[in-house]
C-alpha cells in the first residue's frame, strides 16, 4: 500500500512538472516577417503634428527590421491609466507592415526620452533596454 501511494505521489509530481510549470509562450515580434514585407507605412507623431510615409524599398525595409532586431526588449505590464503614451515632448512612430498573403503587422515605437522608449506590439508592451533612435527614417 505504501508503494502505491509513493508511486501515485511520484506520478502527480511528474504531471505538475511537465504540464503546470511550463513557462507561458509569449508573443514575440517576428523580425523575419518584417524583413520580408512588401511595404511599410509609418506615421511619425511629434509636437502635435504627424507625417506619414510609405517605404517600399527593400533596403529601407531591411534597415527597419535590423533596427528592431538590435533592440533589447523586455515585456512590461501597465495598468490602463499608466500607459506610456502622450508624454509632453515625446514622440511616437506607428508602423504598419504589409505582407503578401498574411495579416498586416502593427506596432508603435514610443520615445518619451532618449532612455525611456517602448514598443507596443498588438496588446503587449515592451521596454527598450537599449533605446535606438530610428535615424534611418526620413525626418
Amino acid at each position: 500500500m505504501k508503494k502505491a501511494v509513493d508511486v501515485l505521489i511520484l506520478l502527480m509530481l511528474c504531471i505538475f512538472l511537465f504540464s503546470g510549470c511550463q513557462p507561458q509562450q509569449t508573443e514575440v515580434i517576428n523580425f523575419e516577417k518584417i524583413a520580408n514585407a512588401t511595404k511599410i507605412e509609418y506615421t511619425h507623431y511629434l509636437s502635435g503634428t504627424n507625417t506619414t510615409e510609405i517605404i517600399e524599398n527593400t533596403d529601407a525595409i531591411n534597415q527597419i527590421a535590423n533596427w528592431l532586431n538590435e533592440l533589447s526588449l523586455d515585456e512590461i505590464f501597465f495598468s490602463e491609466n499608466e500607459i506610456p503614451t502622450d508624454v509632453e515632448g515625446g514622440e511616437r512612430y506607428s508602423f504598419t507592415v504589409y505582407e503578401l498573403e498574411e495579416s498586416n503587422i502593427h506596432f508603435d515605437y514610443i520615445i518619451n526620452d532618449t532612455e525611456d522608449c517602448y514598443i507596443q506590439y498588438n496588446t503587449k508592451w515592451y521596454i527598450a533596454k537599449n533605446p535606438i533612435s530610428p535615424t534611418f527614417i526620413n525626418r
